[in-house]
């Protein structure tokens, strides 16, 4: 499951995806809840620029789903 799940979003980065994610973005590439992703953001887990709203590069979402 989590080398499918490494492989999908390396297609996504790949297939030029925006860098920059949205939560909603995340929630959906990951399958994780947006509390969850929220959660990570908010504890450090997750790498995440807020800026009025969260953004989340793709290689940061990369990291924490393989780590």
């Amino acid at each position: 499951m989590e080398k499918q799940l490494v492989n999908e979003i390396k297609a996504i980065v790949e297939n030029n995806i925006p860098h920059w994610l949205s939560v909603k973005d995340a929630v959906r590439i990951s399958g994780l809840s947006d509390s969850h992703i929220r959660r990570a953001l908010w504890s450090g887990e997750l790498r995440g620029n807020k800026k009025g709203r969260w953004l989340i590069k793709s290689i940061w979402l990369e990291s924490y789903l393989t780590s």
